[in-house]
Formats: C-alpha cells, sequence, structure tokens
C-alpha cells in the first residue's frame, strides 16, 4: 500500500535524507537551472511543496513530487516540476491528492513540464498535451 503525503516546510529537514538523491537526479535534466539545495532552499521558505509516496510495505520513499504554486494574470495553478521514484502504477493514482489540495490554495488547474510519456500516463486522469517546452542552451553561458 502507498500513500501521498505533503511534507510542511518545518519537516523538510527530516526527510530530506530520503529524498535528496532522487530530486538531485531529477535537477540533471534541468540543464543547470536549479540543484537539490535550491529547492530545499525554497520548500523551506514555502514557495515549493514536497510530496513523498510512502511505500508502507517497505517503510521506504518510492517516489518524491515537487509542486509550486504559478499564479498569472487571470488564473492561479498548481505547477509540477518533478515527479521521480519507481513502481509508477502503485502511486500514480496519487496525483488526485496533489489536485485536491491545489482545488484548496485556489487554484484552477495543473500544469507540468515532462518528458512526453507523461502525456500518455495522465491522459486516463484526464489531463491534456497542449505545449511541448524545446530548449536550447546558449554555448557561451
Amino acid at each position: 500500500m502507498t500513500c501521498l503525503v505533503g511534507i510542511p516546510s518545518k519537516n523538510i529537514d527530516q526527510v530530506w535524507p530520503l529524498i535528496e538523491e532522487r530530486i538531485e537526479e531529477a535537477c540533471l535534466t534541468s540543464r543547470g537551472k536549479e540543484k537539490a539545495f535550491d529547492i530545499r532552499r525554497s520548500a523551506h521558505h514555502g514557495e515549493k511543496q514536497i510530496w513523498v509516496v510512502w511505500d508502507e510495505e517497505a517503510k521506504d520513499v518510492l517516489a518524491v513530487v515537487v509542486t509550486e504554486l504559478a499564479v498569472y494574470p487571470r488564473k492561479r495553478v498548481c505547477r509540477i516540476n518533478i515527479c521521480v521514484g519507481d513502481e509508477r502504477e502503485r502511486w500514480q493514482h496519487h496525483i488526485a491528492v496533489i489536485e485536491a489540495w491545489a482545488r484548496e490554495k485556489g487554484c484552477r488547474g495543473m500544469e507540468l513540464f515532462a518528458r512526453p510519456g507523461w502525456s500518455r500516463v495522465l491522459k486516463p486522469f484526464g489531463y491534456d498535451t497542449t505545449h511541448h517546452m524545446v530548449e536550447k542552451e546558449f554555448e557561451d553561458a
């Protein structure tokens, strides 16, 4: 059995040893935009939220999700920045927990930038592919 738990900012340090490696691994695909340290700091300040999928049987973290609230001029949404873990089929349904939390925070939708495969995974949960993010890094940056 798995459960998704939102980690309060005051408890980030307690769970950090269990999730740091996964977050750092996910940050490798950010093209140098952020590291695990940056996410930890943002979570401490309440700017980002950390969610942990806990495997009751193994007594271990199965996945980690990092979100933030994105405020546009006419709409607030919950953005999933990182979603990394093992055995996705066992916990992907927990996205409903984050969606409910987002609604409580006044969000009118969800968004994420993810690898193309996530479009297929999230389709059964009502998500549509509306954009693809394509990036280029300058050589002199």
